[in-house]
């Protein structure tokens, strides 16, 4: 009799299977959009993660492999931030409130520097005669002209291909291709950088928006953090963005293999993982 009863319930699940499967194969088989106008659309929507999310504040959880010689992971150090970021570089704050589950002792002491650093930043701000607020925004729109120079050219760094359409989350995305010109030389400081770079790129087919990025150092490349690090050709990194904040699009996942040597002398091999959840907006003048 119970078992009966099921019998409706389990028919419509498989009409609905069904349906889905032939509204899958119906949507694979749809023409894929013309490749230049896409990608034109899909460039005047894209901005560094950076700046996306100068606009938020967000933790993120960083964990680092080692390895032994046989491939085994030997060491594993799982790190978790605060982030509240800045249209200026040198005010984003990555907060660090556990090191191996392990609160770090110091953490006062950072806070006190990081308050010293923003009071000495908005003492520099007064005498040019900018109130705070004024002054953040106005760092931010030289960033996204600085930004939208780079991004102007990346159709000139690359050899740009539509290859198809795969569904990720369940949302159509189209998939490119990305290799170097080898006889275009770059005119921004972040163009010579990334022309070091090929991969691939899925960028969301309704909103215009990167989705997954991968990308592969084709040629040695040094690039300055804190200090000089030249990331060694072979290495991988990927790079996953949803929609978090109704129609913003933000990080959730990065990861980066390969090898570098720090000051051009000491090479590291690296694998990191990083982890970006609970973004909450914040006033962008703050």
């Amino acid at each position: 009799m119970i078992k009966n009863a099921f019998m409706p319930l389990r028919r419509l699940a498989t009409a609905i299977a069904i349906v889905l499967a032939i509204s899958g194969v119906a949507h694979a088989q749809e023409p894929l959009p013309g490749a230049e106008a896409f990608l034109a659309r899909s460039l005047k929507k894209l901005r560094s993660n950076d700046l996306v999310r100068s606009q938020y504040r967000y933790e993120e959880r960083e964990t680092r492999y080692s390895y032994d010689q046989d491939g085994r992971v030997t060491k594993t150090q799982v790190r978790i931030y605060e982030v509240r970021p800045s249209p200026d570089p040198e005010l984003t704050y990555r907060r660090l409130i556990l090191e191996d589950g392990v609160r770090p002792p110091d953490l006062a002491k950072r806070d006190d520097e990081q308050r010293r650093k923003e009071r000495e930043w908005l003492a520099r701000r007064e005498l040019e005669g900018l109130d705070e607020r004024e002054a953040r925004l106005r760092k931010r729109e030289i960033e996204e002209r600085k930004e939208q120079a780079v991004v102007a050219e990346l159709p000139l760094i690359f050899d740009i291909r539509l290859t198809g359409r795969e569904t990720i989350d369940g949302r159509p995305a189209i998939r490119f291709t990305f290799a170097p010109r080898p006889e275009y030389e770059a005119r921004t400081p972040e163009g010579r950088i990334i022309n070091h770079f090929g991969g691939e790129a899925w960028i969301d087919e309704t909103d215009h928006e990167l989705v997954r990025l991968k990308v592969e150092v084709l040629r040695t490349v040094s690039v300055k953090f804190a200090f000089l690090v030249r990331l060694l050709n072979g290495s991988r990194g990927v790079m996953e963005r949803r929609r978090i904040d109704g129609d913003a699009w933000l990080p959730t996942y990065s990861r980066f293999t390969g090898s570098a040597r720090v000051m051009l002398i000491r090479r590291v091999d690296l694998d990191e993982v990083n982890e970006y959840y609970r973004y909450t907006k914040r006033d962008p003048g703050r």
